[in-house]
């Protein structure tokens, strides 16, 4: 189903999760996921609150850590990824012990039943930071649910990952079409690092993690712009607003902003995320 006319660009990733819902276990997320939460590393008895938990694969690792004194909180607004996540704990006495699932905006937790402030260890969010369009706001907001000494542990992306995703952001701007994803105020490693110590978050550690193992960095051609065209359009994360209309609209554009980015006729793309590990002090 495709989102209405006038849609935000919250809708916007709402439909994206939606679609991706049954096949987003057999993608790189969870190997991705796997060593993510080796640095999340969640501790026997805390609280941990999953914030755009999705089909519950953050919580597949932490629920057997916290052990029978922890609990494991999974919040996600979209119905379909919940969906996949409730089954999961239907069929594992572990997650069904040590999880709860919440449908709820995680952007403004006011409200959601079992999230009370100042009352978790660790706060992780994975694959799912880029999307909202204040991350100040956001870090701020969270953070009143954190314990002092708490941690929270962030994923987003390398500035140059999926540059042919932040190509169309720029498209999309200059079409007035609401993106799911907003990258662009990731320019370094440090981007997100003034965020969290602007919101008086002390970061502990940042590790580069690729997204699949040993893909690296490639270098693309201008050659290449009509088939990466193609290939960002058809991905979930756009296939929603990539209409026959706007696809026609956009190719010209995309090629305009491909020329701008490369440097000596190439497109550096690389597959890597950073993972922040910041603490309430």
């Amino acid at each position: 189903m495709a989102p209405p006319a006038q849609s935000t660009q919250y809708e916007v990733a709402q439909h994206m999760y939606a679609a991706r819902a049954d096949d987003y276990d057999s993608s790189w997320h969870p190997s991705y996921t796997a060593r993510f939460m080796q640095l999340a590393a969640p501790q026997p008895g805390e609280r941990v609150l999953l914030l755009a938990c999705g089909t519950g694969l953050e919580a597949e690792h932490a629920a057997p850590l916290v052990g029978e004194s922890g609990l494991v909180v999974g919040v996600d607004a979209t119905d379909s990824m919940l969906a996949v996540f409730r089954a999961k704990r239907d069929a594992d006495p572990v997650l069904a012990a040590r999880t709860r699932i919440v449908q709820h905006d995680v952007t403004d937790l006011s409200g959601c039943a079992g999230v009370e402030p100042a009352s978790f260890d660790l706060i992780v969010c994975s694959n799912a930071f880029v999307l909202f369009k204040d991350p100040a706001a956001v870090v701020r907001h969270w953070k009143t649910y954190l314990r002092d000494g708490g941690r929270m542990v962030i994923d987003v992306t390398h500035e140059r990952n999926l540059r042919q995703g932040l190509l169309m952001e720029v498209v999309a701007e200059r079409l007035g079409v609401p993106f799911p994803s907003d990258r662009r105020w990731i320019t370094s490693r440090d981007s997100f690092r003034r965020v969290l110590e602007g919101e008086g978050l002390r970061v502990d550690r940042v590790e580069a993690l690729e997204k699949v193992s040993g893909k690296g960095t490639i270098y693309l051609g201008a050659e290449e712009a009509d088939a990466q065209f193609d290939f960002i359009t058809g991905m979930p994360l756009t296939s929603e607003l990539a209409t026959d209309e706007f696809k026609q609209k956009a190719r010209p554009l995309f090629k305009e902003e491909w020329e701008k980015a490369s440097v000596d006729g190439k497109l550096e793309v690389c597959d890597i995320l950073y993972v922040y590990v910041a603490r309430k002090v």
